[in-house]
């Protein structure tokens, strides 16, 4: 069957309902009783089980993410800062995966729900690790240390992997402002004023930006990802980081999943499932910050942001230097085998 970008929106089936109530109803009660969450429950009554729905999932998920990481899978996750493009990646690596099981792909084929399920709201299913989806690909907007008060203290969060995505500030923020406008979950002060916006966010984009890279210098296995590079070379960046992933893919499989998921095509995809809105991919490209902020506002931004963004560019500097011999003349491996009859991918001691 067919799947949209509304998938997950839609009900579960009786086993999945099953499934969540036995191994998600203790971590949800759990989550239910933390004191944000108390703090929160008249908007959780007033906007109805949506909220109890996502406690329940996200509950489950740590059961499962606990089971695989003490059990050591491989599991990688598809990271950012909200509106810095990990949405679009794993739709990305959703169709090469699709491709590499025979499927010929188009833009409504779309099943990332299912090929890279987001932590919050998509069941993260059991599968074992194969030539075609190596080990568990999930996205994510925590943090490492977030990640791992959610799962378990008592396990190393650090032992998996993270393809982490980052965005210039302003962009992100100002993305972030038009989804907090009709998005309740994002809780602010200033809702109706866009610098002000921007400026109370700046400092969760910080920490949340200054988390990974720490966490890369401290040894953890973190491939970044620059969103103003995947807009500009998507096809380059996206087989650069399947190759990471160690997914395997060929320059066709790559421009065919490009070619399919182009922000014009998710866009209009998206519209016609909303009747003409349109919430996940809102423009798709850059320069938001400089034509939307006040001079000031941008100015402020940027000295704030300024060492931290170069730090980032200089370690994705270090890591092109790093990963570059593990890429072929024609960018491709050949890999015996493959599903498909042909596929690249990189030797699990490389990747890591």
């Amino acid at each position: 069957m067919k799947q949209t970008i509304l998938a997950k929106t839609r009900g579960l089936t009786m086993t999945q309902t099953a499934r969540i109530l036995w191994r998600g109803a203790g971590p949800a009660v759990g989550l239910l009783l933390r004191p944000s969450t108390l703090s929160q429950l008249p908007r959780l009554l007033i906007e109805g089980f949506a909220p109890a729905r996502r406690m329940f999932i996200q509950g489950f998920n740590n059961s499962e993410l606990a089971r695989l990481v003490q059990n050591h899978a491989r599991v990688s996750f598809v990271c950012s800062h909200a509106r810095s493009g990990n949405t679009w990646m794993r739709y990305l690596i959703s169709d090469v995966l699709m491709q590499n099981q025979g499927v010929q792909t188009t833009t409504d084929m779309a099943q990332p729900d299912k090929l890279v399920p987001d932590y919050y709201t998509d069941l993260i299913e059991p599968q074992p690790a194969t030539t075609e989806a190596p080990g568990h690909l999930i996205k994510t907007h925590d943090t490492i240390p977030l990640l791992q008060s959610r799962v378990s203290p008592s396990l190393d969060m650090r032992q998996c992997r993270y393809l982490y995505l980052f965005r210039t500030p302003e962009d992100v923020l100002v993305s972030l402002f038009h989804i907090a406008l009709r998005e309740k979950y994002i809780r602010t002060k200033n809702r109706g004023d866009i610098d002000l916006f921007c400026l109370e966010y700046l400092p969760h984009w910080v920490e949340h930006v200054t988390s990974y890279l720490d966490a890369l210098d401290a040894g953890v296995t973190v491939y970044l990802v620059s969103y103003e590079e995947l807009l500009r070379q998507p096809a380059v960046v996206l087989g650069d980081a399947l190759r990471w992933l160690g997914v395997p893919h060929t320059d066709s499989t790559v421009q065919r999943a490009e070619f399919n998921m182009r922000f014009g095509k998710l866009q209009a995809m998206e519209a016609k499932a909303l009747n003409g809105g349109s919430r996940l991919f809102r423009r798709g490209v850059d320069g938001s910050g400089e034509s939307e902020l006040k001079p000031e506002t941008l100015s402020q931004i940027r000295a704030v942001s300024k060492d931290l963004m170069a730090r980032a560019h200089e370690m994705l500097a270090r890591q092109r230097l790093k990963y570059s011999g593990n890429r072929s003349p024609d960018s491709s491996t050949i890999v015996d085998g493959a599903r498909n009859g042909h596929g690249e991918v990189a030797p699990i001691s490389s990747a890591r």
